[in-house]
């Protein structure tokens, strides 16, 4: 009796996760092929030039004042063309360029210069630049994934449609999508991810979690099964259910392992997931008065090899923060040596071409030492209100726990012992929050890069790891499709017999 209810069981629960299963196998499969497919880019990011300041003939107030613009949330300085212009960030995200040579204000340079970044970033000087729109919301292309806004989508006259998403405040992609990879990823999402239930909010994430727990208590069953019944070789040859029962039976045995592996890190990760995101919401956002920022531009050409510049404030301190070459103004010990690695990272070959961070407070232009992992503190206390830090970390690489899903390098790890071990991964250049972990969220996020992405075989190679997951989702899918032949026999049989 006990058996022929686990036979029920397992047969009912078959027919609800056959047709989910095949989404999520197909999908699965498609997964690695997607990487075939994505777009050739040249550069992830552009990598700073040193800035001649001698250009700067008008004082960032002077050009801001001329232009009736009194407040500002940031600045930097960007070359387009031959001239050097002030990137002015408004509190609203809108950039504003100024020629720093004329104090003009250039209506026109916030659409050349994302054309200017996407077309280097792309690495193809032949094809046009066709449109420009800005995004400070993620869209059905450019989802939350991608992390970085505002970016700007530049889409080009080619054949396969390409499109880039850029951050113009950084010079870095967040995204490079053409037609092709856009139909990839759009097969992914609705067929593995079930994006197309995303209109009833959390009820997309209890659904998934519901069948692929389901699913994993039928491979449970069906391993059962397979132990405690037993293949009739001598019928195999004459009825050809059994024969479809005894391979269903053979390809299920040996790919359990990994459907069990699948169900329980996709279930798991689902319903993670229904606590939302909220690391867009963590950034420093400051609004300085014109008044304010008054300093000495020819002082700071002298001291140091500017290759960017911006501004932050700090406990009622506003410094000017500076990315320069080591050549000029280069203290070891004022920096963190680890943070130089971090240009190997991006494509920059030689370790002395990473950028050497310094603070100078506005007015005095003195230097603040070690001023990266005082703002890094500053960042995480101001995020997380909890000012025991137990450490601060450079990170220059993705890996461990925080992996490249999270875009931002180089960041600071600021671990606290509260909230089961928490910690902040800060980007001090930009004031956003990188990543927010704790040790529940690391088991969550091992679980489904060990079980579900097969990450465990990364040190034989990322094709070696593809291959496998395709072979494995295959399995899975070859029992799933047989499960049906053998349900049809089933019903045939039953509908026959009902008829005599």
């Amino acid at each position: 009796m006990i058996k022929r209810n686990i036979y029920k069981w397992h047969r009912s629960l078959s027919v609800l996760i056959a047709l989910p299963v095949i989404m999520w196998t197909l999908s699965g499969i498609m997964h690695p092929v997607m990487t075939s497919f994505k777009p050739k880019v040249k550069n992830q990011f552009l990598a700073s030039e040193n800035i001649d300041l001698s250009k700067a003939k008008i004082p960032l107030d002077a050009a801001l004042l001329n232009n009736h613009i009194t407040t500002i949330s940031n600045f930097r300085l960007v070359e387009i063309g031959d001239s050097l212009y002030y990137q002015i960030m408004k509190y609203d995200d809108q950039l504003l360029y100024i020629n720093a040579e004329t104090g003009i204000l250039n209506k026109y340079a916030e659409e050349r210069y994302a054309k200017k970044i996407a077309q280097q970033l792309l690495g193809d000087s032949t094809s046009k630049a066709v449109s420009v729109e800005l995004l400070k919301d993620f869209d059905e292309e450019y989802l939350a994934i991608n992390r970085l806004l505002p970016v700007y989508k530049v889409s080009f006259d080619r054949a396969d449609g390409i499109r880039l998403y850029v951050d113009a405040t950084t010079d870095r992609l967040g995204l490079a999508m053409d037609n092709n990879r856009a139909i990839f990823h759009s097969f992914f999402r609705n067929f593995h991810s079930w994006e197309f239930l995303d209109h009833l909010g959390n009820f997309r994430l209890f659904t998934l979690t519901l069948i692929a727990s389901i699913a994993f208590v039928t491979a449970i069953l069906g391993i059962y099964i397979t132990f405690i019944t037993k293949s009739n070789k001598a019928k195999s040859n004459q009825n050809s259910s059994v024969k479809y029962r005894r391979l269903h039976r053979q390809i299920a045995i040996v790919v359990s392992i990994t459907t069990l592996m699948f169900t329980f890190s996709g279930a798991y990760h689902a319903i993670v997931k229904i606590e939302p995101d909220t690391r867009q919401n963590y950034f420093v956002k400051n609004d300085f008065n014109v008044t304010e920022l008054k300093f000495d531009l020819d002082s700071v050409a002298k001291r140091y090899q500017v290759k960017n510049i911006s501004i932050i404030k700090m406990n009622d301190t506003t410094y000017l923060r500076l990315s320069c070459s080591a050549d000029k103004g280069f203290n070891k010990e004022a920096c963190c040596e680890k943070m130089l690695v971090a240009a190997s990272k991006f494509g920059l070959e030689k370790k002395k071409d990473a950028p050497v961070i310094h603070y100078l407070s506005l007015h005095s232009l003195t230097e603040l030492a070690n001023g990266d992992v005082q703002y890094a503190r500053f960042m995480a206390e101001k995020f997380s209100k909890n000012e025991d830090i137990v450490s601060v970390t450079p990170i220059t690489e993705f890996k461990g726990e925080y992996g490249f899903i999270n875009k931002r390098l180089p960041v600071y790890k600021v671990q606290y012992k509260a909230n089961d071990n928490e910690r902040w991964y800060v980007e001090p250049s930009t004031g956003e929050l990188a990543a927010k972990i704790n040790d529940t969220n690391l088991r969550e996020g091992l679980s489904f890069a060990m079980l579900h992405k097969f990450h465990f075989v990364d040190d034989i190679g990322k094709t070696t790891r593809d291959v496998l997951t395709v072979i494995a989702a295959l399995g899975n899918l070859a029992v799933a499709l047989i499960g049906i032949v053998l349900l049809v026999f089933w019903y045939k049989k039953k509908y026959i017999k009902a008829r005599v």
